[in-house]
């Protein structure tokens, strides 16, 4: 498929993406808001709201092209995880730097207290780790949301192609 309708292809994944991307940004505002939950972009929501875009990304591959292969599934579903990820790195980035900059400071704290525990000096530690703070959680929330959408396309595309085997046989039955 990726060769016949490559266009249409990378549309559907990244359309998927930008889904999970809003969906997840949107339920970090939301239980912040409504339910004063601290910020944080991981959890069973947002690694359930990756299932389900992904899923619904496989899902419409599907029809497009009966005959598409486990890999392209399996690269759809990353890429839509990986995607997604980008939306989320930049709210979590603006949420850091403009919205509440208290959260990054606090842990700069514990990472600096942490680390005096450990046995380092504390000189110029929390200045470090407050240049880093933004870039080191834009990149582990990419891995983590990559890996995610990994093991779901996955696990997705599996399922995908474990029904189109089993129909196949039922419609070989039907046909004698």
């Amino acid at each position: 498929m990726i060769s016949e309708n490559s266009h249409l292809y990378w549309s559907k994944s990244l359309f998927w993406g930008l889904e999970i991307g809003v969906d997840i940004v949107l339920y970090c505002i939301v239980a912040q808001w409504w339910w004063d939950r601290p910020f944080g972009v991981s959890g069973f929501v947002p690694y359930m709201i990756i299932a389900i875009c992904i899923f619904q990304c496989h899902r419409e591959l599907g029809k497009l092209d009966p005959k598409i292969t486990f890999a392209e599934l399996l690269l759809a579903g990353v890429c839509s995880g990986a995607s997604g990820s980008l939306i989320v790195d930049l709210y979590a980035a603006i949420y850091v730097k403009a919205y509440d900059p208290s959260f990054m400071e606090q842990m700069v704290e514990q990472s600096v207290e942490l680390a005096t525990q450990l046995g380092y000096a504390d000189g110029d530690m929390a200045e470090g780790a407050r240049s880093v703070f933004v870039p080191v959680l834009m990149v582990s929330t990419t891995l983590v949301y990559a890996f995610v959408s990994l093991i779901m396309s996955a696990f997705g595309a599996f399922l995908i192609n474990l029904r189109k085997k089993h129909n196949k046989g039922n419609n070989s039955k039907q046909q004698q």
